[in-house]
């Protein structure tokens, strides 16, 4: 398409839609919390004990909860003060520019079908608790299986989001009732005894070894990644702000959400320090809760959880389908992407962005038959990508503080406001930048056909500058990091036999 051809509104594309009702505070709060708890909190036990003794893990944990806290609160304060603007990638558009709110959204869109794959591999292995054939890793047979279920998801968000929504708020209840009544079997199970057994990891260390943890900052280090893994889906409500009924429950929900998932994941996590020593928890297969229910309760108890995370990974797995599709359509209508990513169908449902996020994750699933630890590689690559968007998202809240008194008055941002997306922002770049390189350095691989659509949508809609000077240097950079990474994975791909993580 040249740049003299016409372009439809957005408001005249979507118009034609029939009038839909918007998704009231409950489901929003499922959004977030069924977004968030997909399969990450039923393995947090064995990633979290691999990683740390319970001394160091809980300070992870503070570090780690004050930080989201700060990114929630930031989230919802931004969804009042600039009431304007929907979702993370808006934000980081309206407040740096329309490349880097391209390297936002696309960013975001890459974390969450990378996040389904990641589901889809765990789906598998929580299926093999009850049928054998699934439980030695990834084969032609599960995969197949990822795929027929991928498209069913499809297919159903494809009916419209706000009825895929109150399914979303179904599924977080009958989820949430197995990991509630495992916190509660831990709690009475709690021995101090087995709790302070090498609680900072100094005899681990002294006799050294593979399961040596290492020194207390390390340990913490080590925690983040997938720490930072369950709360990718929190920023659910913002993402679909516009389609709430009112704009004052995406604040709510945030917060709300976030808090339940912070007490939810630390007791998940820590608790079973006092029933299994780090050492027996680090020999559970994965994913744990199973294994330590069914030592508490009996047989049937692994059971019970395994069946709670299939439910669990099919809510996040479709919230996440959701969120994709969304993603790519406010990049379309922000001129971030080529506009035909924002058509809606009839249900008000956009196929094309689905079809596309459909076939990412299809693709990706295949090349995870080549990866020796599949489920860790996608979820590292799944933080690393959205901690970009989260990242920006918050500095945008401090951008708009900083241009003085009349715009903080203007918007009503308060000092405290600042001070909270400013830490938020240090916490995710400092986290990510030691725990993650690597994976960022992936991403940039994905950015490469991404920059391409970017570049296709800003001449499509005829905008004379595609970039600026320093969005053209950033555009270099990035696809240079690209380029290298992807030599070396292909490297790695032929030359050592796997894909590194």
């Amino acid at each position: 398409m040249s740049a003299k051809t016409p372009v439809p509104s957005y408001d005249a594309r979507t118009t034609q839609s029939p009038k839909k009702t918007g998704i009231n505070l409950i489901g929003l709060v499922a959004l977030v919390i069924s977004s968030s708890i997909g399969s990450g909190v039923f393995a947090l036990s064995t990633d979290i004990s691999a990683a740390a003794t319970p001394g160091p893990a809980m300070l992870a944990w503070v570090i780690t909860g004050i930080g989201f806290m700060a990114l929630a609160t930031t989230f919802g304060r931004l969804s009042i003060v600039r009431p304007d603007l929907d979702g993370i990638v808006s934000y980081a558009n309206a407040g740096f520019g329309p490349f880097v709110g391209f390297v936002s959204g696309w960013g975001y869109w890459l974390s969450i079908w990378i996040g389904n794959v990641a589901f889809g591999v765990m789906l598998v292995t929580a299926i093999g608790y009850f049928f054998p054939p699934f439980s030695n890793g990834l084969t032609v047979g599960s995969i197949v299986f990822i795929s027929v279920l991928n498209w069913l998801i499809v297919l159903l968000v494809n009916r419209g989001v706000e009825e895929a929504s109150v399914l979303n708020a179904i599924v977080m209840v009958c989820k949430l009732v197995p990991i509630f009544a495992f916190i509660v079997v831990m709690i009475f199970s709690f021995s101090f005894d087995v709790f302070t057994v090498d609680f900072w990891g100094t005899l681990a260390n002294n006799l050294g070894g593979e399961t040596a943890p290492g020194s207390t900052g390390n340990q913490i280090v080590n925690c983040f990644m997938v720490m930072m893994w369950v709360f990718v889906g929190m920023e659910g409500a913002s993402v679909l702000g516009h389609r709430a009924e009112r704009k004052s429950d995406v604040s709510r929900a945030t917060v709300l959400g976030c808090t339940a998932l912070v007490i939810i994941y630390v007791a998940a996590s820590i608790l079973p320090y006092g029933f299994l020593t780090r050492e027996e928890l680090m020999q559970l297969n994965a994913p744990s809760m199973p294994y330590i229910f069914q030592a508490a309760v009996g047989p049937w108890g692994g059971a019970f959880i395994s069946g709670g995370l299939v439910i669990s990974i099919f809510g996040a797995w479709l919230s996440y389908t959701i969120l994709a599709s969304e993603a790519m359509q406010i990049m379309a209508e922000m001129r971030l992407l080529p506009h035909t990513f924002a058509e809606l169908n009839t249900y008000g449902a956009p196929t094309k962005c689905l079809l596309t996020t459909g076939m990412m994750i299809q693709l990706l699933a295949i090349i995870m038959l080549f990866s020796e630890a599949a489920y860790q590689f996608a979820y590292s690559l799944c933080t690393a990508s959205i901690v970009i968007a989260w990242a920006l998202a918050a500095a945008f809240m401090v951008e708009q503080g900083s241009k003085g008194p009349e715009a903080r008055q203007k918007f009503g941002i308060t000092t405290s406001d600042m001070v909270r997306a400013a830490f938020a922002v240090i916490f995710l770049v400092v986290a990510v930048v030691m725990s993650g390189v690597h994976q960022l350095m992936l991403c940039c691989i994905a950015y490469i056909p991404g920059i391409f659509f970017y570049v296709r949508a800003r001449r499509e809609f005829g905008d004379e500058k595609i970039m600026t000077p320093f969005e053209r240097v950033l555009a270099v950079v990035i696809l240079g990091i690209g380029v290298v990474t992807l030599g070396i994975t292909i490297y790695q791909a032929v030359a050592l036999g796997g894909i590194a993580v």
